[in-house]
C-alpha cells in the first residue's frame, strides 16, 4: 500500500512541478532518489509520464492524465475550438491555448504549439492562478461580483515583480479588460511567458467556464502587437461561441 501511496504522491509532484528532475521531487517528497527513478520509469512504461527533451530529460506529464480527468462536456468545447484556434495559430505561430476554469485556478485543457525554437513550455494540465493569467484574468472579469469579490479578498499571491496582488489595481486591471474584450499578462506568472486572453461564454447566462489564449515568450510580444492578437482572440472568440448550437446567450 506504501508503495501505491509513493506513485500517487510522485505523479503529482510531477504534474505540479513539470518540468522537474528526480532530485527534486525526491527532495520534494524526502523520499530517496533511487526509489523515485524506479516509479517515475514504471509510470513512463504505463504512459502516465514522460521524459522532454526540450528541456534536458526533465520528466512532464502525458495527455492521458487530462484525457482521463476530462470527458464530457469539455471534450465538445474542444472539438467546437479546433477549427478557430487552428485558425489563430495560422496568423501568430504562437502557442494557442484552450482554458478552463476550476476553482480559482485556470488549467490549460487543449493547446496548438508554435513551430518557433523558442517558445513557451506549458503542456495540457498546466495549472496557475487567475489572476496572472491572461485568460485567467478574462475569466475574472466576467465573474458575478460576488464571485470577484470573494477571489479578491482571497489575498491573491505573487509570482514575479509584474503580478497584480492588490485589489484596487486589479480591480482597474479587470475594468480595462471588460472594456477591451481581452486581457493581457505581461509575465505576471513566470517573468519569461506573456500571453493575451479571451472568455469565452457557451452556457448561456451561466458565469463564463473556458478560455482562449495566446502564449508567448515575453521577449516576442511587444506592446504594438497586443491591438492586433487582441482583434484576432476576438474574431475566434466569435467563431467559437457561434459554433454552439443556439450561439451564445442561448437558454438551458
Amino acid at each position: 500500500m506504501q508503495v501505491l501511496k509513493n506513485a500517487l504522491r510522485i505523479l503529482q509532484c510531477v504534474v505540479i512541478s513539470q518540468p522537474v528532475g528526480v532530485s527534486d521531487v525526491a527532495r520534494k517528497l524526502d523520499l530517496p532518489k533511487s526509489s523515485v527513478q524506479r516509479t517515475l520509469t514504471s509510470l513512463e512504461d504505463e504512459g502516465w509520464l514522460t521524459r522532454d527533451t526540450a528541456h534536458g530529460g526533465l520528466w512532464v506529464q502525458t495527455s492521458r492524465i487530462w484525457v482521463l480527468a476530462h470527458q464530457g462536456k469539455e471534450i465538445g468545447v474542444r472539438s467546437l475550438a479546433q477549427e478557430p484556434m487552428h485558425w489563430l495559430w495560422e496568423r501568430t505561430n504562437e502557442n494557442i491555448h484552450l482554458t478552463q476554469m476550476q476553482g480559482d485556478d485556470v488549467v490549460v485543457v487543449d493547446k496548438l504549439e508554435s513551430t518557433h525554437s523558442v517558445r513557451v513550455f506549458d503542456p495540457i494540465g498546466t495549472r496557475l492562478p487567475l489572476h496572472v493569467s491572461a485568460s485567467g484574468k478574462a475569466l475574472l472579469a466576467a465573474r458575478s461580483p460576488e464571485g470577484l469579490d470573494a477571489y479578491l479578498q482571497a489575498s491573491p499571491a505573487g509570482f514575479t515583480a509584474e503580478s497584480l496582488t492588490e485589489e484596487r489595481a486589479l480591480r482597474a486591471e479587470l475594468q480595462r479588460v471588460s472594456l477591451d474584450g481581452y486581457a493581457v499578462n505581461r509575465g505576471e506568472w513566470r517573468s519569461e511567458i506573456s500571453g493575451i486572453g479571451v472568455a469565452l461564454r457557451l452556457d448561456g447566462d451561466r458565469e463564463a467556464e473556458f478560455g482562449l489564449a495566446i502564449s508567448v515568450p515575453s521577449h516576442r510580444l511587444h506592446e504594438d502587437q497586443l491591438a492586433e492578437y487582441g482583434e484576432l482572440l476576438l474574431e475566434a472568440k466569435h467563431r467559437i461561441e457561434q459554433a454552439m448550437p443556439l450561439g451564445p446567450g442561448a437558454a438551458g
